[in-house]
């Protein structure tokens, strides 16, 4: 079984989370976000991503390994 770097229950991700989850930095998920191409929510300073709006993100693109662990 995979170890999530997040809690199992977690409704929003962090952009740290979300990148270690996809294997890519911090600063590709913030590009991701400020280009429109990964939806997310700004929680006072922080961007937050919704877990159902990641997993669709992946499944677009073909990643059903790790829309399927969401």
């Amino acid at each position: 079984m995979t170890k999530l770097p997040f809690p199992a229950n977690a409704t929003y991700l962090s952009v740290a989370q979300v990148g270690a989850l996809m294997g890519v930095c911090a600063k590709t998920v913030l590009r991701r976000i400020a280009s429109g191409e990964l939806p997310a929510t700004k929680f006072g300073r922080d961007w937050r991503i919704a877990r159902s709006d990641l997993r669709a993100y992946l499944a677009a693109r073909g990643n059903q390994v790790a829309a399927h662990v969401l």
